[in-house]
């Protein structure tokens, strides 16, 4: 009976991946056809290969401080190089395994070996697992919080530039959810009956009165993603596109979201598509949108390389495999 739940989650898995791969496939197919594969090519020939370096360095600069960020949200003292090496490596599983694993999985898997290896004689009520876990969780919901005040922030300065798309009330839609599913969960704690979600409930109360350390890594967090902006924008200019830093403020928190719908590998189709018609609200031409959404995902996949060397070194010191 074991066995056979493990075939059919394991089938059920295949199949979610294969869906995946085929709306990526069919969309990013069809936006290709519409601009035409030489025309990316030239494209990306026009590229200053110093605007692609850059990019590729604001890339693992924004690594680094995210580490810097996750090592406030860790209970245990833990050292900002070993937690820049773990989030390399699930850099590295977004890029390249993507469907298959999470970057974050795997980030968690791994900081629990660690935390347990340092603490072996650990007696909080806190497991490793548990810390690894809710740490994760936390980092990404702040940086997602980051995110959402940047682009309603700057929603009244670039009001214009969402008239008459079909986004034009998104972000803020999403920060009411945001909020709304924010108290329902925190305050309302449910599922805290659970062991495993009361430990991580713990976590957050305890991380909850520490004001002080939210905020800075609130305050890393909108360094971190004005950082990946910044990267589009040189990218921009690295293909010589007329475009505004503060449109770019504007859109790439959109686009972002957009991506993170689960119906596609690495959100490959559904972020060309978004930048195409976002950017085509401006006059920027399909086929640069195109050329500039490819460029970053590429910029991403270099730099995320960094990861597999972490990755293999990791394996040999901690031992067993991702699962």
């Amino acid at each position: 009976m074991v066995r056979e739940n493990k075939i059919n989650k394991a089938i059920k898995k295949i199949a979610i991946l294969i869906a995946k791969l085929s709306v990526s496939t069919v969309l990013f197919y069809f936006l290709l056809s519409k601009v035409g594969t030489q025309t990316i090519i030239n494209n990306m020939k026009m590229l200053n290969p110093a605007t692609f370096i850059a990019a590729v360095g604001m890339y693992i600069t924004a690594i680094y401080l995210s580490s810097k960020r996750w090592n406030l949200l860790i209970t245990q003292d833990m050292r900002a190089k070993r937690l820049f090496s773990l989030y390399m490596i699930g850099s590295f599983f977004n890029a390249y395994m993507p469907g298959i694993i999470g970057g974050d999985a795997v980030k968690a898997y791994y900081l629990s070996k660690m935390l347990k290896e340092d603490n072996p004689t650990s007696c909080t009520s806190q497991s490793p697992l548990s810390i690894a876990i809710a740490s994760v969780f936390m980092d990404r919901y702040i940086g997602f919080s980051a995110l959402l005040s940047i682009s309603i922030i700057a929603f009244p300065f670039g009001f214009n530039y969402l008239e008459g798309t079909p986004v034009k009330w998104f972000m803020p839609i999403i920060l009411v959810a945001f909020i709304s599913g924010s108290i329902i969960v925190f305050k309302f704690r449910l599922g805290e009956r659970v062991k495993f979600l009361f430990r991580i409930y713990e976590y957050f109360q305890i991380y909850s009165r520490k004001k002080g350390v939210l905020l800075k890594a609130f305050l890393y967090s909108l360094v971190i993603q004005i950082s990946g902006i910044i990267a589009i924008y040189i990218l921009s200019k690295g293909i010589s596109m007329n475009i505004s830093f503060l449109s770019l403020l504007i859109f790439v928190p959109i686009i972002i979201l957009i991506s993170f719908i689960p119906v596609s590998i690495s959100g490959i189709g559904l972020r060309e598509g978004a930048f195409v018609i976002l950017l085509g609200t401006i006059g920027v031409p399909s086929d640069l949108a195109m050329t500039l959404s490819i460029l970053w995902f590429l910029s991403v996949v270099v730099a995320s390389l960094w990861g597999l060397f972490e990755y293999l070194r990791f394996k040999a010191v901690l031992g067993g495999e991702v699962k």
